[in-house]
């Protein structure tokens, strides 16, 4: 499975400047770019790349504008080569592109409701387009980031079967591309946005329930290998999700002075700040402390860790988020089994 997959790697490529019957061979051999090479060298992403290069396929033949998303398509492998080697970027550009292809289909219309393809886990948006007549669209977003919210409505002018919305210093262009809808900003567009975070632009497709992509401890990069992945499964059972779903913005922080060779990344989530921390060491040892609620509805702090020596135990790296944190939010730890 793995050699085939290898073979569709550069295959969008290829398919995104020309129709074409038959994928071209790939020889990792001769891969070139540090994105080619992040390909090859991870199976599943070789796996998104193969399952891409089927759904291209199909997508290519159903939808009513094939030059706009063969257009497209060379905007896509733009983003996906700035992700250099990070392949916890890869992933996410595989699982968006996935998600709009899978929509792309679709027949559009300006009477529908849209939901943001998220580009992580704290970023969501809603739209609702409704045709007023045949010059004019009613638009209402409500977009989220974190804990922080904003809305924005209006009436759009429908022009060449664009729509642009302009109010102030704010100006949106709403773009069908067959049957997906992108926001996009006009001129500098400072703005539109609530502030806090949250904007709303982006890839929309058609749907009344928000999207919920296979987000998890890979994409986010705090896993890199699945066998590290499979170990933070088993180690915080039903607060992996929640490890998910709250590690919003990641930043890199200084590793523990009393474990070697170890990298911390602490989570931060706009409008409720800190989340979390975690660690991992080259041992595969992994150390998480987690803002989680009891049944009663208060703030917790859950520790994990696969390490038998500190289970009971903080290291530094996470004493001394602790202890920042008491600045302004106190809170019990938890030490988990």
């Amino acid at each position: 499975m793995f050699a085939i997959s290898l073979r569709h790697a550069v295959l969008l490529t290829s398919l995104a400047f020309a129709a074409v019957t038959q994928a071209s061979s790939f020889d990792c051999a001769t891969a070139n770019s540090k994105t080619e090479k992040a390909i090859c060298g991870d199976p599943q992403i070789s796996l998104l790349d193969e399952k891409l290069g089927k759904l291209w396929h199909s997508t290519l033949a159903n939808v009513p504008d094939a030059q706009a998303l063969k257009t497209d398509q060379r905007q896509w492998l733009k983003n996906r080569n700035a992700c250099g080697e990070q392949t916890a970027c890869l992933r996410r550009q595989y699982l968006m592109r996935l998600t709009e292809l899978e929509h792309a289909t679709q027949p559009f219309s300006w009477d529908a409701t849209w939901q943001l393809i998220p580009p992580g886990t704290s970023t969501s948006a809603t739209v609702i387009t409704q045709r007023r007549d045949a010059t004019h669209i009613s638009i209402d977003i409500t977009a989220a980031e974190g804990a922080n919210s904003g809305d924005l409505d209006g009436i759009a002018t429908l022009k060449d079967g664009k729509a642009v919305y302009s109010e102030d210093e704010c100006t949106l262009l709403f773009t069908p591309i067959n049957g997906v809808l992108d926001i996009s900003l006009v001129g500098a567009g400072g703005y539109c946005s609530a502030g806090l975070g949250v904007y709303y632009t982006g890839r929309f497709v058609a749907s009344q329930q928000p999207l919920a992509l296979d987000y998890d401890m890979l994409s986010l990069g705090l896993a890199q290998t699945p066998e590290e992945n499979q170990a933070l499964h088993t180690l915080l059972k039903t607060d992996y999700q929640t490890l998910v779903e709250k590690s919003g913005s990641l930043m890199t922080a200084e590793p523990s002075a009393d474990v070697p060779g170890s990298q911390v990344w602490e989570m931060w989530m706009r409008g409720l700040g800190g989340t979390g921390v975690v660690m991992r060491s080259t041992a595969g040892h992994f150390w998480v402390l987690l803002v989680t609620y009891d049944s009663t509805g208060h703030s917790r702090l859950r520790y994990y860790t696969n390490a038998a020596k500190w289970k009971k135990r903080l290291p530094d790296a996470l004493h001394d988020w602790n202890e920042r944190m008491k600045d302004h939010l106190e809170l019990p730890v938890d030490f988990m089994p």
